[in-house]
């Protein structure tokens, strides 16, 4: 349990190393932040921290610098959140009302603008394809075994692969489309393949030979749409020049790390669990090379069911009162954008 005047010199020791980036010591947190507390009193209440573990020397002449552990009791115990200023709130309202063309470019945007306005790099999951409303699908022949799918939500979201088989004339292929458009209008792309799996044993895809060959053809064709999510991430360079990175070593496993999109993917997945904005702190990030650096990272919905989730990542001395906010209200804001989608 630290006492008020712990806390009070914990805070201090984050906010001047967040603003600058240098180990701390004591006579700048009694000249700037304790002003009724000696040096001589800050550097005790110091070796007690250092002693839990909050702080700790990287060299005998520095100051401290606050531990993964230090950072955590703060943001837990310490921290106030600030409001998100209004002339930002406005920045993100009006750049994502804009009609950019489609889910993946408003999603980009707010991957922009997340990382412009953190000042750190940015990550958006873009949500699987099968969680927006179905719009239609074409079949188009290529050759005599070859058929071109494309596969088109309501959101402007569009797949397109090929898939093998016999040779289908385009005349049928066309019947087929227009068979599943008609059928399964206004529903998701999970409930459109779920209804095909339950169609293929009915009576009329038994007794109907184009039912029978939409459905085989459709459930061909929805097979492998959530193979790989989409991921954009925005801003890598203001990473590249944090201090934390002047020693090539660590600007080498910065890169690796987010070349590894597979295993940020699967880290960012992790805060769809429970709703909230989440930090996730040194060892939280899988030690994927990226142990002096956080990410706060949130998911978002589409009505109430979460489908994509968004992050920014940075150096672990954040202003975390200023990006959690940021990365909430942009993460209300994609649900909102895609309610209806």
């Amino acid at each position: 349990m630290l006492t008020v005047r712990d806390k009070g010199i914990l805070d201090a020791i984050i906010q001047e190393y967040v603003s600058t980036g240098e180990p701390v010591g004591s006579r700048i947190i009694a000249r700037k932040y304790m002003l009724t507390i000696s040096p001589a009193t800050v550097r005790n209440v110091m070796a007690d921290l250092e002693e839990m573990g909050f702080i700790y020397q990287p060299h005998v002449s520095a100051g401290r610098v606050p531990t993964s552990e230090g950072f955590r009791y703060y943001l837990n115990d310490i921290m106030e959140l600030k409001a998100l200023p209004r002339g930002e709130k406005t920045m993100i309202s009006r750049h994502m009302a804009k009609n950019l063309g489609g889910v993946k470019d408003t999603l980009r945007e707010a991957s922009f603008l997340l990382s412009h306005i953190s000042r750190n790099a940015s990550i958006i999951i873009l949500p699987k394809l099968n969680t927006f409303f179905f719009k239609h699908i074409d079949f188009v022949r290529l050759d005599d075994t070859r058929v071109l799918v494309i596969l088109v939500s309501k959101a402007g979201m569009v797949y397109n692969h090929i898939v093998y088989g016999e040779d289908i004339a385009q005349d049928q292929l066309s019947a087929y489309a227009n068979y599943l458009n008609d059928s399964y209008a206004d529903l998701t792309i999970q409930e459109m393949r779920d209804m095909l799996v339950k169609k293929m044993s009915s009576e009329k895809a038994r007794f109907d030979s184009l039912v029978k060959q939409a459905i085989n053809l459709g459930m061909t064709a929805l097979e492998g749409v959530e193979d790989r999510p989409d991921i954009y991430i925005q801003g890598k360079e203001s990473v590249f020049n944090a201090p934390e990175l002047a020693n090539l070593e660590r600007l080498r496993d910065i890169l690796s790390a987010f070349e590894d999109k597979g295993r940020i993917v699967r880290i960012l997945n992790r805060v769809l669990e429970d709703p909230g904005v989440k930090v996730l702190l040194g060892e939280d990030m899988e030690h994927i090379g990226m142990d002096d650096f956080s990410m706060v990272a949130s998911g978002y919905c589409r009505g109430n069911v979460p489908v994509g989730s968004l992050g920014v990542i940075g150096p672990i001395r954040m202003d975390y009162s200023r990006v959690i906010p940021l990365v909430g209200y942009m993460a209300q804001i994609l649900s909102e954008l895609l309610e209806d989608l």
